[in-house]
């Protein structure tokens, strides 16, 4: 099997980027560690209200958490929320409790992810996002590492043949059995 290297796609909308991170949020498991970068405003926090839908934390409790570098959401599978534009570079996020940062037990996403350099896990998933206008944003996907190649080709997957109307599909098993 051929993995990918990367992924992108293209957002036009806060509703477009949740509904992206809520497809990624179901296809995480606990260890899983997503790097994000991007600019100021370029839809950091909301693609991770998306990935919290998907893995069953409330989305409407994620806020940047830049005045308190971390938060954790309970969920089917636990969130911790990491948000590094305070932290000074490596040396600074070093101090915070890694153990915690990166639990096998937990999803972890770190916004500006470029001040963790050399404290990252090896298997991660990097998410870029830029804006293309101002409504516009193309979000790239770089995994490294197998099970996250293994997840982008999933998501590739899923975005070429998303799963049908799950209530017509309700309606029409329903039909079958009268």
């Amino acid at each position: 099997m051929s993995l990918p290297t990367e992924l992108e796609c293209a957002s036009g909308s806060v509703e477009e980027t949740q509904a992206f991170g809520e497809r990624l949020g179901r296809l995480l498991r606990p260890g899983d560690v997503l790097a994000l970068h991007g600019e100021l405003g370029s839809g950091k926090t909301t693609l991770i209200q998306g990935i919290a839908r998907g893995l069953g934390c409330d989305p409407a409790a994620v806020k940047s958490p830049t005045f308190v570098i971390l938060r954790e959401y309970p969920g089917t599978v636990p969130l911790i929320h990491v948000d590094g534009y305070r932290l000074g570079g490596a040396p600074s996020a070093a101090w915070l409790d890694l153990e915690l940062v990166f639990s096998p037990r937990k999803v972890t996403v770190i916004e500006w992810a470029e001040r963790f350099e050399g404290l990252l896990p090896d298997e991660r998933l990097t998410v870029q996002l830029n804006h293309v206008s101002a409504n516009r944003r193309r979000i790239q996907l770089v995994p490294a590492g197998r099970r996250t190649a293994e997840m982008a080709e999933q998501l590739q997957s899923d975005m070429r043949h998303p799963p049908s109307d799950v209530s017509a599909e309700k309606g029409r098993d329903e039909a079958s059995r009268d």
